[in-house]
């Protein structure tokens, strides 16, 4: 069986914020990026990703509160 994916949304200021980078930090996590985009709207940045959660050591149902602390919106998929 494959990692457990999440997808993250950003919108505005996250999106150039190293997130995956103090998520991982603060879970004992590490990712592995599976796809991705960065685009604009009306001005504002956008970005979606997929990424594998390759290890972790807070539960995986952790995640989205970390990231939504860094206003990132996360599903695990």
């Amino acid at each position: 069986m494959g990692a457990p994916l999440i997808k993250l949304t950003f919108v505005g200021a996250p999106t150039l914020q190293p997130v995956l980078d103090v998520v991982g930090k603060q879970a004992g996590a590490r990712f592995n990026l599976v796809s991705g985009t960065l685009s604009e709207i009306k001005g504002t940045p956008f970005g979606q990703l997929v990424a594998g959660v390759i290890e972790s050591q807070a539960p995986l149902e952790s995640l989205p509160e970390l990231f939504a602390r860094q206003g990132v919106r996360c599903e695990v998929l």
